[in-house]
């Protein structure tokens, strides 16, 4: 091998390295739409399920490695604290002696990239302590156009797929009906 040949192997090798990037959702904005169902009265404890928090390799849509990595139980604990502070700011008491308990993980994410737009794309698994339990998907994306770069993007999209989870909760009458005093 020549000299050249060597330097461009290396280079090759650190470009290939530096392309990997851990995805954090910093921010899960609040949901702004109107909050027109009061939650006085509940009584509820969110938990978080996901124990591991190891990084792992965030796959494509089509099973392919995205470049981006993820801590599962960090993004987790994110959407853990967004939907308490969700179910707080409509009036629930979340406490940690309440008499249900919603447990959260989030059993897969994703990164889709089409030709005009990337996304992150979780999906949430809830589960009560009423032995209910369902899967909620929020995706979030930006224009390619628009982006910066990806990485540059990637942590506020990880933030808003949380946030649209939480938004496809609390949207649903069959998750309401598990919070005491809820019909």
């Amino acid at each position: 091998m020549t000299c050249g040949a060597v330097a461009a192997l290396l280079c090759s090798a650190v470009i290939l390295v530096g392309c990997s990037y851990t995805a954090m959702p910093k921010n899960v904005p609040a949901i702004t739409e109107s909050e027109t169902m009061s939650l006085s009265g509940v009584s509820v404890i969110v938990t978080n399920v996901e124990k591991d928090s190891t990084e792992y390799n965030i796959q494509t849509n089509g099973k392919d490695d995205s470049g981006f990595r993820a801590n599962r139980e960090a993004w987790s604990r994110k959407l853990v604290e967004a939907l308490a502070r969700e179910l707080a700011r409509r009036g629930a008491r979340v406490r940690s002696n309440a008499p249900v308990k919603l447990s959260l993980a989030l059993p897969e994410i994703t990164y889709i990239e089409s030709k005009t737009e990337y996304q992150f794309k979780a999906i949430a698994s809830v589960s009560s302590s009423k032995r209910w339990s369902k899967t909620y998907e929020g995706t979030a994306g930006t224009s390619r156009y628009k982006a910066v770069s990806m990485a540059a993007e990637a942590d506020q999209l990880a933030g808003d797929a949380l946030s649209e989870a939480v938004k496809a909760m609390l949207g649903d009458a069959e998750f309401l009906a598990q919070l005491p005093g809820q019909k």
